[in-house]
């Protein structure tokens, strides 16, 4: 009985009062959507970044456990077998790598000059660095022909193009390539020749051996040392070093972004709570005489802040799920903008909006409600 009475007089408030509880229910709702959509854009966006700055190359290097290694982190010459590959493709069912590639390094004569000669898988190293801007095509490792791509640098001093000759010597031993591409990156590739991985074996007689792996991992909400950590757990005889320059700018990147979005989900909310302490403020000076009524017909303090936080309640729970369905929308328009993809919906978000909006709309009413049971009946009833 006093359920329905409740329900009924929480009813025609909502009904009486429609245009001011609406204004409220819409500020609770902009605040809610911001904190859906920076919770689906926190899931979904994070690991979208991730997989976006992992086409900026690889935040891997596995080298031999002895090797050296020079300022730009490539082992010096130093070799591992190359069975390591088939360990480290078995490892990728538990460890979130997306892609790696295998290097051997040498240096080879053209005529008079010396250049640096890079051996690799080619549609492995297309996948580990997808940013390099190739002039021509990409290598095929195929026996009949040798193919070659030559830095931008080298094609300058050396005056050439792409289908044009060029015979590569090391040790004694030659091999004429033809290349088919100009890579410029404004990094070391520019200054070397990139040729498949079995023609440097045989080029270099070391069949069989790497210098190092190039390995880009997808590290989530770990760290990529912890990846670093695992992987050399898996790969005896291999050190496995980060690229902490491009660790270090995703880390920046996405804290920046959680930080912002949570500045502006913080002030958004507060500015709902004071539309809702408002609304309730003001609900609460119309409605002094129904609440001294209430208190001589023999309502408690308690039963008159329940109505009053009742309605609030209902405010922000209706609130909050607005707002929660309109900030999944709302990550999704920012997710097609910014990767041009979507991000998997899930109902944390939604839900947690209309707890958020609840929890605000309540704790907005508290100063208002600790009035309204404040009210002596006998000087409201008066007309005092």
């Amino acid at each position: 009985m006093r359920s329905r009475f409740l329900l009924r007089l929480l009813q025609r408030s909502l009904a009486n009062r429609f245009s001011r509880w609406l204004i409220a229910l819409l500020a609770v709702a902009l605040g809610a959507s911001l904190v859906s959509a920076s919770l689906t854009l926190a899931t979904g966006m994070r690991a979208k970044m991730q997989q976006a700055l992992r086409t900026y190359g690889a935040n891997l290097l596995v080298v031999p456990a002895a090797a050296p290694t020079d300022p730009g982190g490539a082992a010096l010459f130093a070799t591992m077998p190359e069975e390591v590959l088939g360990k480290l493709n078995a490892l990728r069912r538990t460890i979130p790598l997306l892609g790696y590639a295998p290097l051997l390094y040498t240096v080879a004569e053209i005529g008079s000059h010396r250049v640096a000669v890079v051996g690799t898988w080619p549609d492995a190293m297309r996948r580990v660095n997808p940013w390099w801007r190739v002039e021509g095509g990409w290598i095929q490792d195929r026996v009949e022909e040798a193919e070659a791509i030559i830095g931008a640098s080298v094609a300058e001093r050396l005056g050439l193009g792409v289908s044009a000759p060029l015979t590569l010597s090391v040790r004694g031993r030659s091999r004429t390539f033809r290349v088919v591409g100009i890579v410029k990156t404004g990094g070391s590739e520019d200054e070397q020749v990139v040729v498949s991985l079995r023609a440097a074996q045989e080029l270099t007689d070391r069949r069989g051996q790497l210098n190092l792996i190039q390995a880009s991992a997808l590290v989530g909400d770990g760290r990529v040392e912890d990846v670093a950590q695992a992987l050399e757990a898996g790969l005896p005889g291999v050190a496995v070093r980060t690229q902490l320059r491009l660790v270090l700018a995703e880390e920046r990147i996405l804290g920046r972004l959680s930080l912002l979005l949570g500045l502006l989900a913080g002030i958004v909310l507060i500015a709902s709570a004071l539309s809702v302490g408002a609304a309730m403020a003001s609900s609460v000076l119309e409605r002094r005489r129904e609440i001294g009524l209430m208190k001589a017909l023999g309502a408690s303090r308690l039963r008159v802040g329940a109505v009053f936080l009742a309605e609030a309640g209902a405010i922000g729970l209706a609130g909050g799920l607005l707002g929660g369905v309109t900030g999944v929308g709302l990550a999704q328009g920012i997710a097609h903008s910014v990767f041009g993809t979507g991000v998997p919906p899930t109902v944390l978000p939604p839900l947690t909006a209309a707890l958020v909006g609840a929890g605000v709309a309540g704790l907005a009413s508290l100063i208002p409600v600790r009035r309204a049971t404040a009210i002596q009946p006998g000087i409201v009833l008066r007309g005092d």
